[in-house]
């Protein structure tokens, strides 16, 4: 009787156990994942367990100690077992990070990672302070494959294991967020909301540093290219701000459609910054009163100062577009926006500068 697997659809059915990732392979991973969305993240050493590195949140810098293996098959299939998942620390193991604290600024990790045919790999978090993982001689940490399975439409997910430990299946790019918020006894530090999905709950919490990671990257990269132009800087920054965080605001404060046609296609959707990144301080760079969610057609039309809104709401139209050019634009047909009182002093700003 084998035992169950994900398949390439993501469903759960009998198959053979994936053979991967090796240790380089899961060494890899979370290193790409750790150096993405603004994290930065340095290895102190990584030729043997726990592997160490120094991980920037956004927030104060992590000591990390991590511990990580490849989920294989349970090895309980004759008591129909046939669900269980594994990681195996064996008695050379060096547990001496088991025993420190996790604090804000050290934390101890124990990971697993199942190679998912199914777009790509799932890792699984457990209780790096649990007192057996110093104590047994050989040790066992204990996954469902339908735990693991439903990271993938929940990106975050949080199970108890055979032993009724808590643990976590997620994506990838929910190491960063896990790290961070990640407490003894491996709880998280999450809104209290018993509404919202875990997923929400994670990004809700970790808010305040990736608005800091996303300005912090953002503003590095515009030094490092101060050589070129104002509109390929420009672009940059839409690139990296108005199509990344920035837009993840104004997509849940505009209901996902564009402020002046309501246009629902996400991949035509760009955040657009009122008053351009360049002259606004961090606290407006990513203020959601500072922007306005616009179909690519209408965000150009902003972007380039070619219309603009009163504090009523009404439409302002440059004097350099011609009568044939409007109708040509289509200008007529935008309507009024909604000006929020916050909303304000960035469109004043705006409209200093129509052309």
């Amino acid at each position: 009787m084998p035992y169950n697997q994900i398949t390439a659809t993501g469903a759960i059915a009998p198959g053979v156990a994936p053979t991967g990732p090796d240790a380089k392979q899961i060494r890899d991973l979370i290193d790409r994942e750790l150096n993405s969305n603004g994290f930065i993240f340095k290895w102190v050493s990584k030729n043997k367990q726990p592997y160490r590195g120094i991980l920037d949140t956004g927030g104060t810098p992590i000591d990390l100690y991590i511990y990580a293996w490849r989920i294989g098959d349970g090895g309980r299939i004759r008591q129909g077992r046939i669900s269980e998942k594994r990681i195996q620390l064996n008695p050379g193991t060096d547990r001496s990070a088991f025993a420190l604290p996790i604090t804000p600024t050290q934390k101890t990790l124990l990971l697993g990672v199942y190679d998912s045919p199914h777009g790509e790999p799932i890792f699984s978090a457990w209780d790096a302070t649990n007192i057996d993982l110093l104590k047994a001689t050989q040790k066992s940490e204990w996954v469902q494959v339908e735990d693991l399975q439903k990271a993938i439409s929940n990106g975050i997910y949080q199970f108890k294991d055979s032993d009724g430990n808590i643990g976590y299946s997620f994506l990838p790019s929910y190491l960063g967020d896990y790290i961070d918020l990640v407490t003894p006894g491996n709880t998280l530090t999450v809104p209290s909301s018993t509404t919202a999905t875990l997923s929400t709950k994670v990004k809700t919490a970790t808010k305040t540093h990736k608005k800091a990671r996303t300005i912090r990257s953002t503003d590095a990269i515009l030094k490092s290219i101060s050589n070129v132009d104002e509109t390929e800087r420009r672009a940059l920054t839409k690139q990296r701000v108005g199509q990344g965080y920035f837009r993840e605001l104004l997509m849940n404060k505009y209901g996902c459609k564009c402020a002046l046609c309501g246009i629902t296609t996400k991949q035509m959707l760009v955040g657009s910054h009122i008053k351009a990144w360049s002259d606004c301080n961090n606290t407006e760079k990513l203020d959601e009163n500072n922007g306005l969610l616009l179909c690519a057609h209408h965000d150009a039309l902003f972007d380039k100062h070619l219309i603009s809104f009163e504090d009523t709401g009404d439409l302002i139209v440059s004097t350099t577009l011609n009568a044939s050019e409007q109708a040509e634009l289509h200008i007529s047909t935008i309507p009024p926006i909604t000006v929020t009182p916050g909303m304000k002093p960035y469109l004043a700003d705006h409209r200093s500068k129509l052309k």
